[in-house]
């Protein structure tokens, strides 16, 4: 039984996962919002609170984002409750995720380190093995 519970605490949070991007793009008028990306979701074991992670751009103020989703929030659970099918929808608690602002961070050290003309790709030569099929 317990792993029933932790498959639908995993697909409710997908689905609260896919609802929340779009209802950031499509309800919600504030452009600050609108460009977040859902990087995923953990719902708690009672289902009573979704913890939303969200990446923004480079650009975005992190600070003033996350303001305006917590404004929005109210909004979202409304919209939530109209489009899925659960008798409870859960708190969202909205978290700011740098993990992409990280890898941004590290491709332009990278970049940084090997120069310009590092169009180098390791992967092309991989699979030329010029050996194979010579006996």
């Amino acid at each position: 039984m317990r792993n029933q519970d932790f498959s639908r605490t995993r697909r409710v949070a997908d689905q609260i996962g896919r609802e929340v991007a779009t209802l950031l793009v499509e309800e919600i008028e504030d452009r600050r919002v609108r460009s977040v990306t859902v990087s995923g979701v953990d719902v708690s074991p009672d289902k009573r609170v979704a913890t939303v992670y969200v990446s923004l751009p480079l650009d975005a103020p992190v600070d003033e984002t996350m303001k305006a989703l917590k404004r929005a929030t109210s909004l979202l659970r409304r919209r939530l409750a109209k489009r899925m099918r659960i008798k409870f929808v859960p708190e969202l608690r909205f978290v700011y995720d740098p993990t992409l602002d990280r890898v941004d961070r590290i491709e332009q050290l990278l970049r940084e380190q090997l120069g310009p003309d590092s169009g180098h790709d390791s992967h092309s030569e991989a699979g030329n093995d010029d050996s194979k099929g010579e006996s």
